[in-house]
C-alpha cells in the first residue's frame, strides 16, 4: 500500500477469496457425493432385506395354504364333511369325519418388520421411485387388511366352536376309543334337526367360507409379492 501497489494488493485479495470459495465447493461437492453415496447403500440394503421379507410372506402364505392344516385342506375337508352333514350322517361316515383334522389350522400373519423399520427411521420416501414409494405402501395395507379380515372372520368361527365342541368334539375324542358308547351317548349324531347337529353343520359351513376365502387372499398376496419384488429388482439394476 506504501509503494502504491494497490492494484496488485486487490488482486491477490480476490485470488485468495476465490480459491478459498473454490475449496469451499470442493468439499460441499464431496460431502454431497458422499451423503449419496451413503444414502444409495442404505437404499441398497433396505431394497435387499425387503426383498427377503417379501419372500418369507410368499413362503408363509404357500405354507399357510398347503399344510395339513393349512386353508387349502381345510377348505377341501370342511367341503367334504359337509356334504356329508346335508345327505345325514350314517355309521358309514363315522369313521371318516371323526379321523378328519380339519378344524385345526395355524394362525395367518405376515412379515412387516423392514416395512416398520422403513417409516420408524424416515428412509421409506427415500428408498426409490415415487411408484415404488407406492407400490410398497399398497402392498403392506394389503398385508394389514387381509389379516384384519382374517381376525375378523375367525371370530365369527371362534363364536361357533364352543357349541361345536360341546357336541362333535365330545362325540369324536370318545368315539376314537369307543364307538360304539360314543354313538349310544350322544344319538344326536344321525338327528339332522337336533340342535347339537345343527351346530356341527353351522361350524362346518363357517370353516369353508373362511377357508374359501383366507385361499384366494393367499394367492392374492403371493402374486402381489412377487410383483413387488420384481419392481424392487428393477430399482436395484437402476443403482
Amino acid at each position: 500500500m506504501e509503494k502504491k501497489n494497490t492494484g496488485k494488493y486487490f488482486k491477490y485479495a480476490v485470488g485468495e477469496i476465490v480459491l478459498v470459495v473454490i475449496g469451499i465447493l470442493i468439499a460441499l461437492a464431496i460431502s454431497n457425493w458422499n451423503s449419496k453415496r451413503n444414502q444409495k447403500n442404505r437404499n441398497h440394503q433396505f431394497l435387499v432385506k425387503l426383498s427377503k421379507e417379501l419372500d418369507q410372506n410368499i413362503d408363509r402364505s404357500i405354507l399357510m395354504d398347503s399344510i395339513s392344516g393349512g386353508f387349502k385342506n381345510r377348505y377341501i375337508s370342511a367341503d367334504s364333511v359337509l356334504r356329508i352333514l346335508n345327505k345325514g350322517i350314517t355309521i358309514e361316515d363315522l369313521d371318516f369325519i371323526t379321523s378328519e383334522p380339519w378344524y385345526f389350522t395355524a394362525p395367518f400373519n405376515l412379515n412387516t418388520n423392514i416395512f416398520e423399520e422403513l417409516k420408524n427411521t424416515g428412509s421409506l420416501y427415500a428408498i426409490g421411485s415415487d411408484s415404488l414409494v407406492s407400490s410398497i405402501q399398497e402392498y403392506y395395507q394389503l398385508c394389514k387388511r387381509e389379516s384384519f379380515y382374517n381376525l375378523e372372520m375367525g371370530k365369527s368361527v371362534s363364536n361357533r366352536q364352543e357349541k361345536y365342541y360341546e357336541g362333535f368334539f365330545n362325540f369324536s375324542h370318545l368315539y376314537q376309543q369307543n364307538p360304539e358308547k360314543a354313538i349310544a351317548n350322544h344319538p344326536w349324531i344321525f338327528d339332522p334337526q337336533s340342535q347339537h347337529y345343527l351346530y356341527y353343520q353351522q361350524y362346518t359351513i363357517l370353516l369353508k367360507i373362511h377357508s374359501n376365502l383366507m385361499v384366494r387372499k393367499l394367492k392374492n398376496i403371493i402374486k402381489t409379492s412377487e410383483e413387488l419384488k420384481q419392481l424392487i429388482s428393477e430399482e436395484i439394476k437402476k443403482m
